[in-house]
Formats: C-alpha cells, sequence, structure tokens
C-alpha cells in the first residue's frame, strides 16, 4: 500500500518524519534573508543527507548546496544539483577518480589547506581533463583544518592559480566552534572577531594580484552576522532546514521539522517507554524532548528505547509520540528514509541516500 495521503497513524514506528510546511517558512526565512543582504545562501548537505530533500529545496529557491564528503556531492549531483562544495580536504588517492568523474558532470569545489594536496587535485584533474574549484581553508578559531590567517593562505592561492586542472575560487572559513554558544552578543563579538581575519586575508590574496570570488563561511548559530559583512559573498548553513532541541533555544526563529515517529509500548506508575531508542535518536548532544509535550521528560535511551518520565502517566500502550531529537544531523544519519508529511498526512517518502556512509 502507498503511504502517499495516509495519516500520520498509518505509520508504522519508528519512522523519520519532516514537517513540510515548517520547512517551508525555515527556507523562506533564511533565503529571504540572503537576498535582502545581498549573499548567497549555500545549504548544507551534510545536515540532510536526502536527495529528495535537496530537489525540494532547489525548488523553494536554493540552488547552491555544500557538504562534507565526497559520497554526500554525488548523491547531490544525482539529485539534479549543479553547483556543489564540498566543504573539506580530499587527500585519499581512492577518490581522486571519482573526484574528477564529479567534476566532469558539475560546477565542483573543494577546499585546501596544504601544498602537496593542490598538487595531488592538479595532476588528476590533467589527468581526466576536468577543472576542479579550489578555496584555502581558513581556520578562524575552530582548530581543526585550515591555515592560519594572514600571510600563509597567499603561496597556497598562488599555488592553486598557476596548477593545471584547478581554478583557484577564494575562502572558506568556518566558525562551528560558536554555533551553539547561547549569549547572542557573546556569539556575535567571537564571530566578528573571526571574519575580520577572513577579509583581512582575502585583501592580502588580492593585494598579490588574485581576484578572490568567494569568501564563504557561518552556520545557522551565526548566519545573521556573517550574512552582509563586507567582503563576504555567502552563507552555509544547513541546520535551519530541520533545527533540533539543542539548536532551537540559540535559533528559536526557525521551527523544527524534524520529527521521529514513536510508539509507546510500555506504561508503569511514573513513566512510559518508546519504541525508538539510540538506533533512532542521536544522544551525541543530549536527551531529545518529546514534542509539545514540556511535562513528559526523556531521561534515557537505550539502543531501542526512550524512557519518558512524567506523573501522571497521559498516555496508555499503542499511543503516539513525535520525539524531537537533540542533534538533527546525527539523527538523519541513522535512518534510511523520511517521511514528508503536510497537515498531518504524508507527502512524499524519499530515501535517505547518504545516511550510514562514510566515504
Amino acid at each position: 500500500m502507498s503511504l502517499i495521503g495516509q495519516p500520520l497513524d498509518a505509520l508504522d514506528s519508528p519512522q523519520l518524519l519532516l514537517d513540510l510546511d515548517v520547512i517551508d517558512a525555515n527556507l523562506k526565512r533564511m533565503f529571504d534573508a540572503g537576498k535582502q543582504r545581498g549573499v548567497n545562501v549555500r545549504t548544507h548537505f551534510k545536515s540532510l543527507k536526502c536527495g529528495g530533500l535537496a530537489k525540494y529545496i532547489q525548488a523553494h529557491g536554493g540552488a547552491t548546496f555544500l557538504c562534507a564528503k565526497l559520497n554526500e556531492a554525488e548523491v547531490l549531483a544525482d539529485a539534479g544539483i549543479s553547483d556543489i562544495l564540498i566543504a573539506n580536504q580530499i587527500v585519499s588517492p581512492q577518490k581522486m577518480q571519482r573526484l574528477a568523474n564529479l567534476a566532469k558532470r558539475v560546477q565542483l569545489r573543494v577546499c585546501v589547506d596544504h601544498a602537496d594536496n593542490i598538487d595531488q587535485l592538479s595532476k588528476a584533474m590533467q589527468a581526466a581533463g576536468a577543472t576542479l574549484g579550489v578555496l584555502v581553508e581558513i581556520d578562524i578559531g575552530m582548530a581543526r583544518c585550515g591555515v592560519l590567517p594572514g600571510d600563509a593562505a597567499v603561496p597556497l592561492a598562488q599555488r592553486i592559480s598557476k596548477s593545471p586542472g584547478l581554478r583557484f575560487d577564494g575562502l572558506q572559513g568556518y566558525d562551528g566552534h560558536l554555533q551553539l554558544i547561547a549569549d547572542a552578543k557573546e556569539r556575535r563579538g567571537k564571530c566578528l572577531e573571526g571574519l575580520e581575519q577572513l577579509t583581512g586575508t582575502r585583501r592580502l590574496i588580492e593585494k598579490a594580484g588574485i581576484p578572490v570570488a568567494i569568501v564563504t563561511g557561518a552556520g545557522t548559530g551565526t548566519w545573521e552576522f556573517v550574512a552582509g559583512f563586507p567582503g563576504v559573498t555567502e552563507i552555509q548553513p544547513g541546520s535551519f532546514v530541520l533545527m533540533d532541541c539543542i539548536y532551537h533555544p540559540v535559533r528559536p526563529e526557525f521551527g523544527c521539522s524534524l520529527s521521529i515517529f514513536a510508539t509507546v509500548m510500555s506504561v508503569q506508575t511514573k513513566w512510559y517507554t518508546l519504541d525508538a531508542g539510540s538506533k533512532a535518536i542521536s544522544k551525541d548532544f543530549g536527551m531529545p524532548q518529546i514534542k509539545g509535550k514540556p511535562a513528559e521528560a526523556a531521561t534515557r535511551l537505550s539502543e531501542e528505547h526512550t524512557k519518558v518520565e512524567c506523573d501522571p502517566v497521559p498516555v496508555k500502550v499503542g499511543d503516539r509520540r513525535e520525539v524531537i531529537p537533540a542533534h538533527c544531523c546525527a539523527t538523519m544519519n541513522l535512518h534510511r528514509q523520511a517521511i514528508a508529511v503536510r497537515k498531518g498526512r504524508v507527502e512524499a517518502v524519499w530515501p535517505i541516500e547518504a545516511s550510514g556512509r562514510y566515504d
């Protein structure tokens, strides 16, 4: 039986749900703000992993995407997305042919922070007859990948510009370490410090005679501080589409569209148990919340169970609940399909093609 048009009670559980009305509002808010501030909004696919959702976002004004892994870029290309940034370093020799093949299909970009990787990419693109856009990644405080702001980026930009098969496109500076800072004033202040370093690096490269077409950064937690900042051309938020119960207090303007549909499987004196646990709801950022039920507290996740404490217990065995996870990105990675719903009925069923993949 087709699920299209069916009410939620027709679904088995657990199931990953996406509320399309909430997604529509989130997309409109972010894309309208991008237009008003004169920056491109490049939606981060690492949070989404679903080609059908990418197509939906494209149809609602989001034509450009970034991702974290090569397999995610391939899923995007298969979904018809033609402008893709892999916001990461691709260094494995086993991936070079895949990267070159993809660069011949779409406008593809990657990040680098080392001269040897530039030479490796150039060799692979020359051999395949492909052209790859390259951004130098700048470490503006996350202490993960990237060169330090300032002079270190200039020789890398020069090397890219001189490398056959490569095109120097600009800079990336992601402030992931700031995204969940609760105090907005502190988050803004630290974000602006990083932006000064990033755009200062842009000026050094331009002073060396190399055009910088793209300066990209930010996430859902810092988007409004970065969008419109002089010298930044685009922002790259992703979680704003789905949200979760940890991110929502930081960015309450975006609604939680992602939930896990679960069934009450046991009722005790002061708690009940749902049939979805840590294999369906990521707990790496903390406990989830029961949607619309603040008096019902999820207190423990085991592999196939969520314990929900409340007094009195307002449910019986067989009742349904929606669970808002604490981490949308990791929860999407646990599921193989998404049920897209509108006003309580199924509108689409989408495979989550990049979930569970690390290549």
